[in-house]
């Protein structure tokens, strides 16, 4: 009977790795995330966080992004400020995608998860240098933009919402925050 379950348990494990093999196979955003991909793969390439910080904008909704990173604070970032914090946020993102993009090479080569259940996509993909990289979409006009970004194991949205609103937490105001993204 145990021989039987351990039998069943398995043939299930090798069905549901069969479907996710296969679901990544048709994913709908295969080629907008192979394209993002190359762009973060040259600007691995190049090391600089000015050309990590350009594949985001042009994948991404920065503002999005950047404001959710505020958290209960956002409300705290004066209309006259906003231009300026963004573009504070746009220099954290590429240098934070820089140091967790390192050995990033080769651009993607493999889809190897597409989850579109809800109203997100999350695909895993490997890059030619055997980096996973996951990614989560939002349906934008007719196509995606990027929500999140995992390099590493680093959500880059969590990353920064959790370094911002600790900041202005430790520092009791929202300059604080300007403060620590001018270093």
């Amino acid at each position: 009977m145990r021989r039987f379950f351990i039998t069943v348990i398995a043939i299930a494990f090798a069905w549901l790795g069969f479907l996710s093999q296969a679901e990544a196979g048709n994913c709908p955003a295969e080629s907008f995330v192979k394209s993002a991909g190359q762009a973060y793969d040259r600007a691995a390439a190049s090391g600089s966080p000015t050309a990590f910080a350009s594949a985001a904008a042009r994948y991404s909704d920065l503002r999005s992004l950047s404001l959710f990173a505020l958290g209960k604070y956002r409300k705290d970032l004066p209309k006259s400020r906003e231009a300026e914090y963004l573009s504070l946020t746009r220099n954290f993102i590429g240098q934070t995608l820089k140091r967790h993009g390192k050995g990033l090479s080769g651009g993607i080569v493999e889809i190897t998860d597409c989850d579109t259940s809800g109203g997100t996509v999350t695909v895993a993909a490997r890059s030619a240098s055997g980096k996973k990289i996951v990614f989560r979409l939002a349906k934008a006009g007719g196509g995606y933009t990027v929500r999140d970004v995992n390099m590493q194991g680093v959500w880059l949205a969590q990353q920064m919402r959790s370094k911002f609103t600790a900041t202005i937490s430790r520092t009791g105001s929202i300059d604080g925050l300007f403060a620590y993204l001018r270093g």
